[in-house]
């Protein structure tokens, strides 16, 4: 069989049979990338940054729509209200984030019933030595940054003064003693208040942003994907090409081996009531029908090998030409 695969034709046919798999295995990898493109992982306009006030709601939940907005906010940092939250990775690192009270001035009349100024928890940056971490910037700050939601509460986690295992407002407020927003911002950027906010002219965070705080390392948080569902029709579509790149190949196989098979056992695979016989000159096999009186080739039969001996009458006169039709369906 080794000997069929290697001839030519059989070649020609393989190198066709690869070339069909791998377009088939090409458009399943095109298929697969759809299936995900489907989801829903940012909105451009989440990076144009907008007012604190206008993407938080002062005493309630942080919204789909309000999370991952860059924002800008502008007040001044409580002295020695720094948290420090452990376990944050920043570029494969494995650190602190520096967690400040920022009081809003002019805030109160947005949730009179917390009856004052309200404050927001600030992630002011990353270190990876808590004990580098310096003093609150004084005086009133620009702070532009990403609005985010709530972390939940670590019950029962014991750590060292100063530390919080998680940047939840519900947790600092009882620490601050303060009302807070229900999410917090992840600071990009810090100014003095008379400078202006570090942004590009599109609204975007600037590319050289920098934060007041030196020893601090900026925060990197992208947008979380809103919608991680895939394409199941897409994932669908990918497995069948997968299945048409195997059925390519097997095609090719199965036309080896029955080429093989008719080289092996003619009598088997031509199978007909009558007579048949081989022209060595036309290398071909050629039959009798007893109803239309005539004879035939086996047009499909491969040239180059006789038969073994078998049951049929050979016996029929093969003196005369029968090869002169050799390109036709029968002789005369």
């Amino acid at each position: 069989m080794l000997s069929t695969a290697l001839r030519p034709r059989s070649i020609l046919g393989l190198i066709v049979s690869l070339a069909l798999a791998v377009g088939f295995v090409l458009l399943s990898q095109w298929q697969l990338e759809s299936s995900e493109q489907a989801r829903t992982v940012a909105d451009p306009a989440k990076d144009v940054a907008v007012p604190f006030e206008e993407a938080a709601s002062a005493g309630a939940p942080v919204t789909t729509t309000q999370a991952d907005q860059l924002v800008t906010v502008t007040g001044d940092y409580r002295d020695g209200s720094t948290v420090l939250v452990p376990g944050r990775l920043q570029d494969g690192a494995e650190g602190w984030w520096a967690v400040t009270a920022l009081t809003v001035p002019g805030s109160a009349d947005r949730w009179p019933d917390a009856g004052g100024e309200l404050t927001v928890a600030v992630a002011r940056g990353w270190t990876a030595d808590p004990a580098s971490v310096p003093a609150e910037p004084e005086g009133t700050v620009g702070v532009v940054g990403r609005y985010l939601p709530a972390e939940g509460p670590v019950p029962g986690a014991e750590l060292p003064e100063g530390q919080v295992g998680t940047v939840s407002p519900a947790q600092l407020t009882n620490l601050w003693d303060t009302p807070l927003w229900s999410g917090y911002v992840a600071a990009f950027a810090e100014n003095p208040a008379a400078a202006p906010f570090q942004l590009a002219e599109d609204g975007t965070l600037a590319q050289d942003a920098a934060l007041l705080s030196p020893q601090l390392s900026r925060l990197d948080i992208d947008q979380q994907p809103t919608d991680e569902s895939v394409n199941l029709l897409n994932l669908f579509y990918a497995v069948e090409w997968v299945v048409f790149a195997g059925f390519a190949v097997y095609i090719w196989w199965r036309f080896v081996r029955d080429e093989w098979q008719r080289e092996q056992n003619p009598d088997e695979y031509f199978y007909f009531e009558g007579e048949y016989f081989y022209d060595e000159a036309a290398g071909r096999y050629y039959y009798y029908d007893p109803d239309a009186g005539e004879y035939y080739w086996f047009d499909d039969q491969p040239a180059g090998r006789e038969p073994e001996p078998t049951t049929h009458d050979t016996s029929h006169d093969t003196s005369r030409d029968r090869t002169q039709d050799r390109t036709g369906a029968h002789h005369d």
